[in-house]
C-alpha cells in the first residue's frame, strides 16, 4: 500500500509561502550559464569529421550538454545552450570545427542544434526524477534520440530522408551510447 504525505509550503515572516528548496542565487545561475557556454564551445572543438561530406562531425557537444543538464537542471542548461547558439549566430567560432555565424547556425547542422536545446530542457527536467547511473544513461539516450531525430529532420530538408539517415544519423548512434554512459557517470560523480 502506498502512502502519500502532503505538507504545506514553508511560511515566511510576512505570511507568504515559498518553496522549502531555495532557488540558486543569481550569481550562481550566471556562473552556470557562462560555464555551460564555455563547456559547449570547448566540446565543439573535439570534432571528428565524417566522410559523408554533410558537414556534421562527431563532437563532444552532447556529452557536455547532458552533463550540464544533469548538474544544473533543464532551465539553466537550456539558457546556456541558447546563449551558446546566440553567440555562434553572431559569428563567434564556438561550433564544431570553429564554425560561427548565421549560416553555420542555420545550415545542415541546424536540426542538431535545435535538438540540443530541446534535449537540454527535457533531460534537465528528467534528471529531477532520475537517480543512479543506469536511469541517467537511459535518460541521456532519450536525449540523444531527440537530438538525432530533430537533426535528421533538418538534414532531410536538404536531401532525401534515406541518405540523410544513413550518412547523417547512423554514424552517431555508437557515440551516443558511449557519451550517454559517460555523461551519466560524470553527473553521478559530480553530485556525490
Amino acid at each position: 500500500m502506498t502512502h502519500f504525505v502532503l505538507s504545506a509550503p514553508a511560511m515566511t515572516a510576512r505570511g507568504s509561502t515559498r518553496s522549502s528548496i531555495a532557488a540558486p542565487s543569481l550569481p550562481f545561475q550566471a556562473a552556470a550559464v557562462i560555464s555551460g557556454v564555455v563547456a559547449m564551445a570547448v566540446a565543439s572543438r573535439f570534432a571528428i569529421p565524417l566522410p559523408s561530406g554533410l558537414g556534421v562531425p562527431i563532437t563532444l557537444q552532447t556529452y557536455a550538454l547532458f552533463v550540464l543538464a544533469g548538474v544544473f537542471g533543464g532551465r539553466l542548461a537550456l539558457i546556456a545552450v541558447l546563449a551558446w547558439l546566440a553567440i555562434a549566430a553572431l559569428g563567434a567560432p564556438v561550433l564544431a570545427d570553429g564554425a560561427g555565424g548565421w549560416r553555420a547556425v542555420t545550415g545542415h547542422t541546424a536540426g542538431f542544434l535545435v535538438g540540443m536545446a530541446a534535449a537540454a530542457w527535457v533531460c534537465g527536467r528528467g534528471v529531477e526524477r532520475t537517480r543512479g547511473w543506469g536511469p541517467l544513461t537511459a535518460l541521456f539516450l532519450a536525449g540523444h534520440a531527440i537530438v538525432l531525430a530533430v537533426g535528421w529532420a533538418g538534414l532531410a530538408s536538404f536531401m532525401d530522408p534515406g541518405p540523410a539517415f544513413t550518412f547523417g544519423i547512423a554514424p552517431f548512434v555508437p557515440g551516443a551510447v558511449v557519451k550517454s554512459l559517460a555523461a551519466a557517470l560524470t553527473v553521478v560523480a559530480v553530485k556525490r
